[in-house]
This record gives structure tokens, C-alpha cells and sequence, in this order.
């Protein structure tokens, strides 16, 4: 995974040059209510950013010279008292307005905070703002796709960024430009040289993958591949995007040798690796794109499948005619109705009904935050298993057999999945949910140090 201090390479450089020149206002509103017409400030903090560091800060607490709801004090911890005889919006606006300048203003929600702070401008018949803003909110959510919970509290959590008074003024904004700073550094690393790369960065910079055009020296995508720390899809596309090898890896040193082979041997124009949270997912991934692999590649992923990662079974022996007549194949319901797996984000989880099991169908839920909603799920699937109206997935006959073994051994040895059939949360809920809590603390209990570091 990447590390902030490797050694940059002129991309990165060129792009660290960039972020280091941009200056940046990081700021943070507490207010009385979300209406722009009647609510009034009551807490502002600023920070500012220059060469990827905070160099001032600021925060004034302000009279709203009005009645702050009950729950906005404990939210905010800010009490009618704490803003008696502090200065009136009018008093502080032109102070405020000259320390945020002609920097990028920046906040975790700008969609609130300059609006609201522009409709302050409106009612003092001042100009509206007119700095470029970024939101590290919607960073978040572009960086680390299927992220459930992009709230400050929790970004600080990931990045080990220290938030002490939450929904106060100048600690969310100290926090929000340390998350910057971080996002700043990730963009170097991804080579982003561009200014407008940094409000619209959606699929191009995302943290669990990478992508490599042609003319890429095979030994910068295997030094790339062996800092990875989670299983991965390796995907070789040539010429309009045909799909000419996707290779799901768990963590073998032999998985390294093939992808070497491959990208020696095959005319690739893109090389990518995405990262999972476990291994099912890039085998749930190639089952979707294996008929567009060329039949000798396909049957040489699968044999290397079985070798490498259930060596003390053999892949059954197929006829021709065996593998016409078995075009539709079904994995083997008796297995188990349902699969859960760990996402990649920390505290999230997957789940599939098995006959399912397609990336489409997968549903992200938090864990233990979505404890109910999880229940919910399964009961409503568990009834329409029964009633036999799922969408059934179907497995290409080469990967339906190693996808059944490899299932039969995660469910007897509970190595990384949670396979269970329908009855089992039905009939002994208490049972289900302390098997569940188990399960998911044995991968929070792992060195898990997704997004801190990334591909």
C-alpha cells in the first residue's frame, strides 16, 4: 500500500508543486437551524492551509441575538450563556471575510456552509462570496467508493485524526483540514496535475484501485502489486477494451509469476488492480466477464485457481458435451442461502443470497450500526427464497466447481465467510447475531489499515 513518504517520481512532484501552492480556508459554521432566512451563526472557526500545513486559525464565538433551540445546545455544547455579550455577525463579517481572502474555501459540507454563509452576506447587504469551494465530504464519498458513513467523526476514526469536540466550530474545522491535508498527499501520490481534478476527482482517483496504461514497465505494476495487503482483481485489457485476462489474487507469492507472464506475454493497453475485503469478491468479479476471456485463458485462470487455492482438491474432470449441456449452472444451494463477507472499508460488511451471488446483487451494510436493518434484509430475502422469486445467478460451468469447493471449505473451516442457511437467523436469532459479532471482530481484531493506506 502507498505511504506518503516513498520516493516521488516526476508526477508526483510536478503534482506536489501544485498542492503545496494552493491556498486553503478551512472553515466551520455552528448555527441555530438549517433555515437560511431565520437561523443566525453562533460559532465560527477558520483554518488556514498554505504548503500543506496549517498556518492560522481563527474562532469567535457570536451572538445570534436570539433564542438557540434545546437541541442545538447539546449538540454543540454552546449554551445561551457562552454567547451573552459576544459580538453581533455584523460586528466580526469583515474580520471573517479577510481572513478567508482569495483562498479555496473549503468545508466537510459545503452544500450548508457557504450557502448559509453567503445568505449572511445577502442580509447584510454585503457581495457574495466568490472563492472556489471543495467539500471533503464529497471527497470522501469519490475517494472510497461504497463508503456508508462519510461523517467527520468517523473519517477522523480512519485516518487516525484527532477530533476531540465534535460540533464545535474550530476543532470540525481543525479536523476538516487535517482530513484535507491527507486527501492533498493522496492526490500527489495519484499524480493529479490538474486544479479541476481536485472538485471533480470521480473515477479517476478512487483508493482501491489502479490503473496502468500501456508502455508501463512490467516491473513498476509487480513493485505496485506487492504492496498490496487485500485480495485483488488483476484485469488486462487490449484494444477496445477487450478483456484479455482477469486474474483474482489472495495474497500467494505464485500470483505474482503469473502476473508477470501476463503482461510480458499479452498485448495489453490497460493494467488494473482493485482491491476487495475478501477474496469471493474478485471470484464473484471474473465469473461476470469470464466468457469474454479467450477459452485457453479462461481454463488457464481457473486450473491456476484450483492449484494455488484449494491444492488438496482436483478439479473434476469435464467433457466437452458435459460443459455444452451446462451453460446455466447454479452453485449448489445446499451449501447455504446466504453469504456474508467483510468489505473493505473497516466496519462495513457484504452480503449475498447465494443463489445470487453477483456483484449486483450484493447489499453493503455497517456493522453493528445496521444490526437491525441486516435482520430486516435477511427475512425479506429468506421469504422470497422460499417463494422461489430471486434472480438466480449463474456460474460459467469452468468456475461453478471450484466455487462450491472453495465455499464447501470457508463453510467447514471459517476462514474468512459467514455461510449460514435462512433458518438459522429465523430460528435462533440470538444464536445468529453472537455467531455474527464473532465473525466480525476476528477481521476488526486484523491489521485492517484501508483507507490510511491505498493502492
Amino acid at each position: 500500500m502507498n505511504k506518503t513518504n516513498s520516493v516521488m517520481n516526476e508526477s508526483q512532484l510536478k503534482s506536489s508543486e501544485l498542492m503545496r501552492s494552493l491556498p486553503f480556508c478551512v472553515f466551520d459554521l455552528e448555527t441555530t437551524g438549517g433555515n437560511h432566512k431565520n437561523d443566525k451563526i453562533i460559532e465560527i472557526g477558520l483554518v488556514k492551509i498554505q504548503n500543506l500545513e496549517v498556518v492560522d486559525q481563527m474562532s469567535m464565538m457570536i451572538n445570534p441575538e436570539m433564542k438557540i433551540p434545546e437541541f442545538i445546545q447539546k449538540l454543540t455544547s454552546i449554551s445561551e450563556d457562552d454567547v451573552k455579550g459576544c459580538a453581533k455577525i455584523e460586528d466580526v463579517i469583515d474580520e471573517i471575510v479577510a481572513f478567508m481572502g482569495d483562498s479555496i474555501l473549503v468545508a466537510h459540507n459545503t452544500a450548508f456552509d457557504v450557502p448559509f454563509f453567503n445568505s449572511v452576506l445577502r442580509r447584510l447587504d454585503r457581495p457574495e462570496l466568490t472563492n472556489k469551494s471543495l467539500c471533503t465530504n464529497l471527497m470522501t464519498k469519490y475517494l472510497i467508493p461504497n463508503l456508508l458513513n462519510s461523517n467527520l467523526n468517523y473519517m477522523c476514526r480512519l485516518f487516525d485524526i484527532q477530533h476531540k469536540k465534535a460540533h464545535r466550530a474550530l476543532d470540525d474545522a481543525l479536523a476538516t483540514a487535517e482530513l484535507l491535508i491527507k486527501f492533498l498527499r493522496i492526490f500527489i501520490l495519484k499524480e493529479v496535475t490538474k486544479i479541476n481534478h481536485l472538485y471533480y476527482p470521480r473515477n479517476r482517483y478512487e483508493l482501491d484501485r489502479v490503473h496502468f496504461k500501456e508502455g508501463t514497465a512490467t516491473e513498476e505494476i509487480i513493485e505496485k502489486f506487492k504492496e498490496v495487503s487485500h485480495p485483488t482483481l488483476v484485469t488486462l485489457k487490449g484494444e477496445n477494451g477487450v478483456i484479455l485476462s482477469a486474474i483474482p489474487c489472495g495474497g500467494a507469492k505464485i500470483e505474482i509469476e503469473l502476473i508477470q507472464k501476463r503482461c510480458k506475454e499479452l498485448p495489453w493497453k490497460m493494467v488494473s488492480i482493485n482491491l476487495y475485503g475478501d477474496f469471493i469478491e474478485p471470484i464473484i468479479q471474473l465469473n461476470g466477464i469470464i466468457n469474454k476471456l479467450s477459452s485457453t485463458e479462461r481454463n488457464e485462470i481457473v486450473k491456476f485457481l484450483w492449484t494455488h487455492h484449494l491444492p488438496k482438491k482436483k478439479a473434476p474432470a469435464k467433457t466437452a458435451k458435459e460443459d455444452a449441456e451446462n451453460q446455466a449452472n447454479l452453485i449448489d444451494e445446499e451449501i447455504a442461502d446466504f453469504i456474508i463477507c467483510h468489505h473493505l472499508v473497516p466496519e462495513q460488511m457484504i452480503i449475498f443470497p447465494l443463489s445470487s451471488m453477483h456483484h449486483k446483487s450484493q447489499l453493503i451494510f455497517r456493522y453493528p450500526g445496521h444490526k437491525k436493518k441486516l435482520i430486516q434484509y435477511i427475512n425479506s430475502k429468506s421469504s422470497r427464497l422460499t417463494a422461489n422469486k430471486l434472480k438466480k445467478a449463474y456460474f460459467h460451468p469452468a468456475l461453478k466447481d471450484f466455487v462450491e469447493s472453495y465455499l464447501a471449505e470457508e463453510k467447514s473451516e471459517k476462514k474468512s465467510l459467514f455461510l449460514f442457511k435462512k433458518s438459522f437467523p429465523m430460528g435462533k436469532p440470538d444464536d445468529f447475531v453472537a455467531e455474527l459479532d464473532l465473525f466480525m471482530a476476528q477481521k476488526m481484531n486484523k491489521s485492517n489499515n484501508y483507507p490510511k493506506e491505498f493502492i
